[in-house]
């Protein structure tokens, strides 16, 4: 077979993309499948058709998370309540597009415990931050109701930021004997500040968070200096030499395709009426979670967990 015709069965199609797929379902434990999309999606719905939840959302007139028992509790479940049908099918559909990302590069990462631990960690810790986060930038402004399941999707948006350069970093360690790819997973951190920064520094759909170019600038600089001192100990990232397969290279960039999406839709371009609050402070939890995680690996060697 001629070079050309080599490039060309290594290319991607639609019947070997959907092969890979049906490939990779296959070798899923059925428990991992049913874990990941079925029991959130699940209560996310109960709790829609329960008659009486729609007390549960949050109302900014409130003091403090901790005011009241009854405040603590709606600070929590305002987090699994929606507004309407819509709005509870946009954030499951939302959830089953990132952890149909975050899921396999978290298998190449060596991270399926991590992911499962980390998505424990936000379900507890996630409704309370966001909530407190909510309160303290807008309670003295509106005493409007507050809801949704976006700021728990926001904090795996972040952990697929981590997990993204997780992944890459597994695939260099894994040919690093035969070419000089490496990729460290910190280089996550120069994304996420960056991120936050353009969060802060381009103008919102929400009329209520304006552009704030003295926070976005402390992003942006930490974005500089974190990728300067990562040249400095580590060198940039090479990922020449990995030779991925099209399915593979297609996992990557339709999880930076996800990822930047997820950052513009949540935290940029954010429509009218939306808590970009919680979305900020889900995002940031989300990310420090298994960025914890990089760190600890970085003192004890790297390896999944």
């Amino acid at each position: 077979m001629s070079a050309a015709g080599d490039r060309e069965g290594n290319s991607p199609t639609l019947r070997g993309l959907l092969a890979s797929v049906r490939a990779a379902v296959r070798s899923t434990p059925p428990r991992d499948l049913f874990l990941i999309t079925v029991p959130l999606p699940t209560l996310l719905v109960a709790v829609s058709l329960m008659p009486g939840t729609d007390a549960w959302q949050l109302s900014l007139a409130t003091e403090g998370v901790f005011e009241s028992r009854w405040a603590l509790w709606t600070a929590f479940a305002s987090s699994f309540v929606h507004t309407d049908p819509v709005h509870l099918v946009d954030n499951v559909v939302n959830y089953w597009l990132l952890v149909a990302v975050a899921y396999p590069l978290s298998i190449v990462a060596g991270w399926r415990r991590r992911l499962l631990r980390s998505v424990v960690v936000y379900l507890a810790v996630v409704p309370l931050v966001s909530a407190w986060a909510t309160i303290v930038t807008l309670g003295g402004v509106t005493d409007a109701l507050t809801a949704g399941f976006s700021d728990v999707n926001s904090a795996l948006l972040g952990y697929l930021v981590a997990v993204w350069f997780a992944a890459l970093a597994a695939e260099c360690d894994r040919v690093r004997s035969e070419t000089p790819a490496g990729v460290d997973p910190r280089w996550s951190v120069v994304v996420a500040f960056a991120s936050l920064a353009l969060a802060y520094l381009a103008p919102s759909g929400a009329g209520y968070f304006p552009p704030l170019p003295a926070v976005g600038s402390l992003f942006a600089v930490g974005a500089v200096l974190a990728a300067a001192g990562l040249y400095t100990a580590v060198g940039r990232p090479q990922v020449a030499g990995l030779d991925l397969g099209p399915e593979r290279e297609l996992l990557y960039v339709t999880g930076a395709s996800v990822a930047a999406a997820g950052v513009i839709g949540s935290l940029v371009l954010v429509p009218f009426g939306s808590n970009v609050f919680a979305h900020l402070a889900g995002y940031v939890v989300g990310f420090t979670v298994p960025f914890l995680g990089v760190l600890a690996d970085g003192t004890a060697g790297r390896g999944g967990s």
